[in-house]
C-alpha cells in the first residue's frame, strides 16, 4: 500500500517531476498514480501504455489500486476479458480502493467508475456520480470521460451541451480523450457550430498525444478527403501510428492505403479514381466540362445571384455542376435546386448530396429524408450518414439499433468512416440494454 502521507498528498497539484522522483522512491501510490496519467495522458504526458504498464505492474506488486486498475484496463484493451475483470475485482477488494473514493481523491473515483463501467454488470449511474466527483477535483481524464457519455449518450441521456462542457474542461487540461471528442462535435456540428478547420485542430491535437482513435480518423480524413485536403501519405502516417498503438481497424485501412500511396508515387493515373464514389462517365463527363471551360474565365466571374436562370450545361448534367457549386463556388443554394429533381427523381448521389446540405445547415428532418432515399438506394455514404442521425438523435429520438442498422450496411458497402462508430454501438449499446439516465 502507499507511505502515510499518500491520502493527503496530490499528484494533481504537486509538480511532475515531484510525482516521478516519489514514484521512483517506491511510493506505490505515486507508481500507480504515474501509470494512470501516462495511460490516459494526465498532466500534459502523451498516451503511453509501455510507461503505464510498467508503473502499473510496480503499483500492482504492492496491491496498489491504481495499479491493478491500469492494468485491468490494458488487459481489457488487449482482448483478455477474463484477465481484465479479475484484475478490477483485486482492486475493487483488496486494495483499500473504497477507503480513497470515500476520502474523495479524484484518482480513486475515477478508477470506481471505470470499475462500474467496464466491469459487468454495469452500473452507469453510480459510474458517472464517482466521475462527477472526480471531474470536480480536476482530474482531465474524467471530465473528458463524462463529455464521451454526454456526447454519445453512453449510461445517460445524451446532453451536446455538457458534452461540450466536459470535453472543453478536459481539453484546457490537455486531455487527449478531451480534445478528440470536441474536435468531433465540430465535425459534425453536435452541441456547436460545424467547422471543420476547428475539428481538424483538435483531432490534430489529440493525435499528437498519441489517442489511437484520434490517429485514426485523422488518417481516415486525410485518406477520405473528408473535412482535409486529401493526402495519401499523411493517411498512411497517421494510419501506421494508429496502428502501432494498437488500433485493429486501422491495421485493416493500412494495407488499402499503402498500396494507394505506392501507385501515387509511381505515377500510375488510375490511383485518384480508385478512392473516387463516382461513376466512371461521371468522372469524364466532369472533365469534359471542365477542359472545355477557359480556367481563367472562371476566376474572374462572381457567384451567380439565385435568381439567375441555371445553364443548359447545368441543366443537362445537374449532379456534377452541384458539386461544383459546394466545392468551388461555396453556393449552397444553388446547389439544392441543382439537385432536388434529379434527386426526386431517384437519383441516389443527388439524394445524398442533397442531405449532406441539410445536414451542414443542421435541417436534420430534411437531410434524413434525402439520405434515406439515397440510403435505400445502396449509397454507403448516405447509409453512414443516416447511422449518425440515428446514434447522435439529430432531430429524431436516439435509435441505436436503427444506428447499427445503417452503419453496418455502410461498414459491410465499404465505407471507411462507419466502422468505428459502428464499434461505439456495438461494445457499448448491445451489451447494455439496461443503461439508464443518472438520477
Amino acid at each position: 500500500m502507499a507511505g502515510a502521507n499518500s491520502l493527503i498528498a496530490s499528484p494533481l497539484t504537486e509538480e511532475l517531476a515531484t510525482v516521478h522522483g516519489k514514484a521512483q522512491s517506491g511510493d506505490a501510490y505515486y507508481q500507480g498514480a504515474l501509470a494512470l496519467f501516462h495511460r490516459h495522458g494526465e498532466r500534459g504526458l502523451n498516451i503511453n501504455l509501455a510507461e503505464a504498464e510498467k508503473w502499473a505492474r510496480l503499483a500492482a506488486a504492492n496491491d496498489s489500486a491504481f495499479g491493478l486498475c491500469t492494468l485491468a484496463g490494458i488487459e481489457l484493451e488487449k482482448g483478455n476479458s477474463e484477465r481484465g475483470r479479475y484484475l478490477y475485482d483485486e482492486a475493487y477488494l483488496n486494495s483499500g480502493l473504497l477507503a480513497l473514493a470515500r476520502s474523495n481523491d479524484p484518482l480513486a473515483l475515477f478508477c470506481l467508475s471505470m470499475i462500474e463501467i467496464d466491469n459487468p454488470p454495469r452500473n452507469f449511474p453510480k459510474a458517472i456520480r464517482h466521475l462527477s466527483k472526480s471531474a470536480d477535483l480536476g482530474l482531465g481524464a474524467a471530465q473528458s470521460t463524462l463529455g464521451m457519455l454526454y456526447f454519445t449518450g453512453i449510461g445517460v441521456k445524451k446532453n451536446s451541451q455538457m458534452a461540450i462542457r466536459w470535453c472543453s474542461k478536459g481539453a484546457r487540461l490537455h486531455s487527449p480523450l478531451g480534445m478528440f471528442y470536441l474536435g468531433m462535435a465540430y465535425s459534425v456540428g453536435d452541441g456547436i457550430d460545424y467547422n471543420e478547420d476547428v475539428a481538424g485542430r483538435w483531432l490534430r491535437a489529440a493525435a499528437d498525444r498519441n489517442l489511437p482513435m484520434a490517429q485514426l480518423t485523422l488518417g481516415m480524413k486525410y485518406a477520405t478527403g473528408e473535412g482535409l485536403a486529401r493526402n495519401l501519405e499523411a493517411a498512411v502516417g497517421w494510419l501506421e501510428r494508429a496502428s502501432t498503438n494498437g488500433s485493429s481497424e486501422a491495421k485493416l485501412q493500412l494495407r488499402k492505403y499503402r498500396v494507394l500511396l505506392e501507385n501515387a508515387q509511381k505515377g500510375e493515373s488510375s490511383t485518384a479514381l480508385d478512392m473516387d464514389q463516382r461513376s466512371l462517365a461521371q468522372i469524364a463527363a466532369e472533365k469534359a466540362s471542365a477542359s472545355s471551360t477557359n480556367p481563367d474565365e472562371i476566376s474572374s466571374v462572381a457567384p451567380p445571384i439565385e435568381s439567375s436562370p441555371l445553364s443548359p450545361k447545368e441543366l443537362a448534367d445537374p449532379v456534377t455542376y452541384a458539386r461544383k457549386a459546394l466545392t468551388v463556388e461555396k453556393n449552397p443554394t444553388k446547389a439544392i435546386r441543382l439537385l432536388k429533381g434529379p434527386a426526386r427523381s431517384g437519383d441516389s448521389e443527388a439524394s445524398r448530396l442533397l442531405g449532406t446540405v441539410y445536414y451542414r445547415a443542421k435541417e436534420f428532418e430534411q437531410a434524413r429524408t434525402w439520405f434515406q432515399s439515397s440510403a435505400k438506394g445502396g449509397d454507403v455514404e448516405a447509409q453512414r450518414f443516416l447511422g449518425m442521425i440515428f446514434f447522435l438523435g439529430q432531430g429524431v429520438e436516439q435509435d441505436y439499433v436503427q444506428a447499427s442498422h445503417w452503419l453496418g450496411k455502410a461498414s459491410a458497402g465499404g465505407d471507411t468512416q462507419a466502422p468505428r462508430y459502428l464499434r461505439i454501438v456495438e461494445q457499448f449499446y448491445k451489451s447494455d440494454t439496461t443503461a439508464t439516465e443518472t438520477p
